[in-house]
C-alpha cells in the first residue's frame, strides 16, 4: 500500500478569506455579467421593484453558485415572514386553497408571496409551471407576488432554491409566504425544514387513507384540510383521521391538530381555515417556537454548507470523480466491504482548525 497522503484544511477565523470556513467564491459568470453586486438592482429591489425581484429568483434559482453572495445582502433587509407550507398529494386542489387564503391575508392587509412548485420531467427536465394558472386573479395585485418553480432535482416536493426564493420574498416586504410543494407522497417533506407550519390538504376517494397516511406525513401537519368535501367519502375519511390521530405514537407530544373541511374551488369553508392559520401564527410567535424554527433552519443550513465545502475540497484532492467508481468495481469483483476502504481513506484526512485571527492592514 502506498504511503498516506494527508489533506490539510486550515480554517482562518478570517471573514475576509476566500478558502477559509466559507470556502471558495464564486467565480463571476460572464452570463450573468456579476450583476447581483450592482448597486442599481439593489437599489431598485430595495425600493420595490419587482422586475429586480424576478430576477435575483432566477439567479438564485439557474445560478446556485451565487446563493452566498445573494443572501448575504439579503438577510439584513428580511422582516420575518411567516412560511407556510401547502402540502399534499396530487390533484387535492392545493393551488386553489392557496389562492384562496391568499385572497383572505390580503383583505387583512398582508403582503403575500407565493411560490408554487412544479414537477420536473425526469425524461425531458421541463416542467409546465401551470398551478399559477388557477392564481390569475391574484397576479395583478400589487401586494402579491407570484412565483412558479420546477422542482428539478428535488425530490422532497419542493426545488432545490426554494428557501432562496423565500429569503428573497421576505426581504421583498412580503410577510405572508405560501409554499405549495408538488404533489407530495409518504416521505417527501422538504416544506418541513422550510416553513414554519404546514397544512396538509387532502380529499375523499383517493383509496386506502391509512396507506396514504403513514408515518411521515401524519405527524408534520399543523392544520388537516379535507378538501373537496361535498365528495362522497368525507365523513369516512374524517372517521379515518380521528382514529389516526388516537393511535399515533408520532404526535405523543403535542395534540392533534385541527381538521377542517371546505370546497376550495366554491369558496365554501375557507373562512375558517384562514382563521385557524392565523391563530396558529399567533400561537407559534407567543410561544417561541416561531423563533426555534428560524434557529433550526439557521443550524442546519451551517452544518449543511460545511459539509459540502468539505466534500467539495476533498472530492478534488482525491479525484473522487475517478477514484471512488474505481474502487467501487474493484470492491464488487472481489465481493469486499467497502469500509476498510472507507476507514482507509478517511484515515489520510487531517483537519486543522486555526482560530487565530490575522491582523487587518488597519491595525484592528
Amino acid at each position: 500500500m502506498t504511503s498516506p497522503v494527508y489533506w490539510r484544511y486550515s480554517f482562518d477565523d478570517d471573514s475576509g478569506n476566500d478558502e477559509g470556513l466559507g470556502g471558495k467564491r464564486a467565480p463571476v459568470n460572464p452570463e450573468i455579467g456579476g450583476f447581483p453586486l450592482n448597486p442599481e438592482i439593489w437599489d431598485q429591489f430595495l425600493k420595490g421593484s419587482r422586475l429586480a425581484c424576478a430576477r435575483l429568483i432566477s439567479l438564485v434559482e439557474n445560478h446556485p453558485e451565487w446563493v452566498p453572495e445573494v443572501r448575504n445582502k439579503l438577510i439584513p433587509h428580511q422582516k420575518s415572514a411567516i412560511r407556510i407550507g401547502i402540502t399534499g398529494p396530487p390533484g387535492v386542489g392545493k393551488s386553489t386553497v392557496t389562492a384562496a387564503l391568499a385572497r383572505r391575508a390580503l383583505k387583512e392587509n398582508h403582503s403575500i408571496g407565493i411560490i408554487a412548485v412544479d414537477p420536473s420531467s425526469p425524461f425531458t427536465g421541463g416542467a409546465f409551471l401551470g398551478d399559477r394558472v388557477r392564481m390569475q386573479s391574484l397576479s395583478s395585485d400589487p401586494h402579491v407576488f407570484i412565483r412558479s418553480l420546477a422542482s428539478r432535482e428535488g425530490h422532497g416536493g419542493l426545488s432545490p432554491s426554494t428557501p432562496y426564493v423565500a429569503d428573497i420574498l421576505d426581504a421583498f416586504g412580503m410577510d405572508r409566504i405560501l409554499i405549495e410543494t408538488v404533489g407530495v407522497g409518504q416521505a417527501e417533506l422538504d416544506v418541513l425544514t422550510c416553513s414554519d407550519m404546514i397544512i396538509l390538504v387532502l380529499q375523499p376517494g383517493t383509496g386506502d387513507i391509512i396507506q396514504a397516511l403513514k408515518a411521515g406525513i401524519l405527524e408534520v401537519g399543523d392544520i388537516f384540510l379535507v378538501n373537496k368535501a361535498d365528495l362522497p367519502g368525507t365523513e369516512i375519511l374524517l372517521e379515518s383521521l380521528r382514529f389516526l390521530f388516537e393511535i399515533s405514537a408520532g404526535r405523543k407530544d403535542k395534540p392533534a391538530p385541527p381538521i377542517l373541511t371546505a370546497s376550495a374551488v366554491q369558496d365554501l369553508g375557507m373562512d375558517e381555515v384562514y382563521i385557524e392559520m392565523e391563530q396558529q401564527i399567533r400561537s407559534i410567535i407567543q410561544s417561541g417556537l416561531y423563533q426555534k424554527k428560524k434557529l433550526d433552519r439557521m443550524e442546519r443550513e451551517i452544518r449543511e454548507s460545511i459539509q459540502q465545502n468539505l466534500w467539495e475540497r476533498f472530492s478534488a484532492l482525491m479525484n473522487a470523480v475517478e477514484e471512488i467508481p474505481a474502487a467501487s468495481e474493484r470492491l464488487l469483483e472481489s465481493r469486499q466491504s467497502p469500509y476498510p476502504y472507507i476507514r482507509d481513506t478517511c484515515a489520510q484526512i487531517e483537519i486543522k482548525f486555526s482560530k487565530e485571527r490575522p491582523c487587518h492592514e488597519d491595525g484592528e
